[in-house]
């Protein structure tokens, strides 16, 4: 407990403004540890990168490693983005953990479910496919455990207008991508992204 404590303590801004870059690097290796533990999978290696500003990070299941973007430690403001985005991707690494080292089996299990949206993976590439990529069950599934361990902090960073602001829009993000497959895509919309999933999967796999 001390540990996690220490920890989360690290991301309040009196003292995240006096570490290096190192240091908030560590930071972020150290909250990873702690999510792994409370997902029971291995700890992945946290590893930041000069990226593009709209990717945000990436799990690479290989290697096990979550590659974050360097401005989450550049750029006071997008600490808590950079949680955010951390949970995200951590679970992700818990989804592989669960689908691929025989955590998790049966044949109405979330490993299932997973399983096969790996095997047809949208990736949104194209800008008018934001629905299939947003909606898709892995991706739907690590913005909620994201957005539900970044609120649980409030009592810790409640003060904090950043933490504040980036809870809002990760909450607006999460409801509106409902709403906005529902307008794209129709009521069964669901039905529609497990279609296209379906034609990722045979693309790649025949």
């Amino acid at each position: 407990m001390l540990f996690n404590f220490l920890t989360y303590n690290k991301f309040k801004f009196r003292k995240w403004d006096k570490y290096s870059l190192e240091e908030r690097a560590y930071a972020f290796q150290k909250l990873e540890i702690i999510q792994a533990k409370k997902l029971h999978r291995p700890v992945a290696n946290v590893v930041f990168r000069e990226m593009d500003e709209k990717m945000k990070g990436q799990f690479v299941p290989g290697k096990n490693i979550i590659l974050m973007n360097k401005m989450f430690i550049t750029e006071d403001m997008l600490r808590f983005d950079g949680m955010f985005t951390l949970f995200h991707e951590g679970r992700h690494a818990f989804q592989h953990h669960v689908c691929f080292d025989g955590v998790e089996d049966g044949l109405f299990s979330r490993a299932r479910k997973w399983r096969k949206n790996f095997g047809g993976y949208i990736s949104g590439a194209n800008g008018d496919e934001f629905s299939f990529y947003a909606m898709q069950p892995i991706e739907r599934d690590a913005n909620k455990y994201a957005l539900q361990r970044l609120k649980s902090f409030r009592f810790r960073f409640g003060e904090d207008r950043y933490y504040n602001a980036t809870v809002s829009f990760e909450e607006r993000c999460f409801y509106d991508d409902k709403f906005r497959a529902r307008e794209e895509l129709g009521f069964f919309y669901k039905h529609k992204i497990a279609k296209r999933q379906k034609e990722e999967y045979e693309r790649y796999n025949y």
